[in-house]
């Protein structure tokens, strides 16, 4: 535990560049009695021997008292250092942000949103988390995430709140050859026997399941994967149709085949992307900013992709 103050190492540093406890007691504007006990204090809980006393020449430097000395300098500039980041906190003009984003959603918006704040709010950094919907709830109340970019269903919601950032509409997705590839539209009772590849992934799969249970239909399952991408390949090879509201920019998949979307007619609900937190938590100047952000972010994409 340390038993002196940085107040005492100023005071030792002084003394050490002007040569003398009244030196630097004028350089410091206080009294020699408070300089010298604090020189006193601080070799008494430090074991240390700093100075040398002359009577008629003041007081010069130890070895042990140079060595100390360089360790002082470097814990003030350190101290002057915290001293400034901590006005910049109270401004908040700097600050961190600890933020979870869901597997699937961060290829698409993570690195984007990141890096615009950061282009207008460069004293922040932002902490990545790619989680599952449930270890984004949880690490939000228990205080390890301060937002999480995630759907609005599929974890516990207690203790949560949320800010809808975009409306997303599930879609069909056949490869490009397909009888249905062409089609404006399609519903999903055309698809009732058609093989169907499943995207397995923590949290979608209940939510797809849904949907083919809302449309009257529950297609064999041909083929299961939890990468979005390894599903839309087999799509593209022909092994099936699958449910997707994520969209890559290009019907490319990884293998050089093409898939195509087809929007669905049936009356289904669309999959809400939020900004979610933590209930009654304190909100400043920084986060406020990051929400606001975020919001903007989702609309511009929103409005180019219409």
């Amino acid at each position: 535990m340390v038993r002196f103050t940085l107040r005492q190492c100023a005071y030792f540093r002084a003394v050490a560049q002007q040569g003398g406890i009244a030196q630097a007691a004028r350089v410091l504007n206080i009294s020699q009695p408070s300089v010298a006990q604090a020189i006193d204090k601080l070799e008494a809980v430090t074991g240390l021997v700093l100075f040398e006393r002359h009577h008629a020449r003041g007081l010069t430097l130890t070895q042990q008292g140079r060595l100390f000395l360089d360790h002082v300098a470097r814990l003030d500039d350190h101290a002057a250092q915290v001293e400034r980041e901590a006005m910049a906190l109270a401004a908040e003009t700097a600050g961190e942000i600890r933020l979870g984003v869901f597997w699937t959603l961060a290829p698409f918006h993570a690195a984007g949103l990141i890096r615009s704040f950061a282009e207008a709010e460069p004293g922040v950094v932002i902490r990545l988390h790619e989680l599952s919907l449930v270890q984004l709830a949880d690490g939000l109340r228990e205080g390890s995430l301060d937002f999480a970019v995630t759907y609005d269903q599929g974890a516990p919601s207690d203790g949560l709140s949320f800010r809808p950032l975009a409306e997303l509409r599930p879609m069909v997705v056949v490869a490009q050859d397909h009888p249905l590839a062409g089609r404006s539209s399609v519903d999903l009772s055309e698809l009732a026997l058609e093989p169907y590849v499943m995207f397995d992934a923590p949290g979608s799969r209940g939510y797809f399941e849904g949907l083919l249970a809302a449309g009257g239909i529950s297609p064999p399952v041909v083929h299961a994967s939890t990468s979005m991408e390894s599903v839309r390949c087999a799509v593209a090879a022909g092994l099936g149709f699958t449910l997707l509201v994520m969209r890559p920019p290009s019907p490319v998949t990884y293998d050089g085949r093409e898939v195509r979307t087809v929007p669905i007619r049936n009356d289904l609900p669309a999959l809400r992307v939020v900004l979610a937190f933590r209930e009654r938590r304190h909100v400043g100047r920084i986060a406020q900013r990051f929400s606001d952000h975020a919001a903007a972010c989702f609309a511009a994409r929103h409005h180019r992709d219409r």
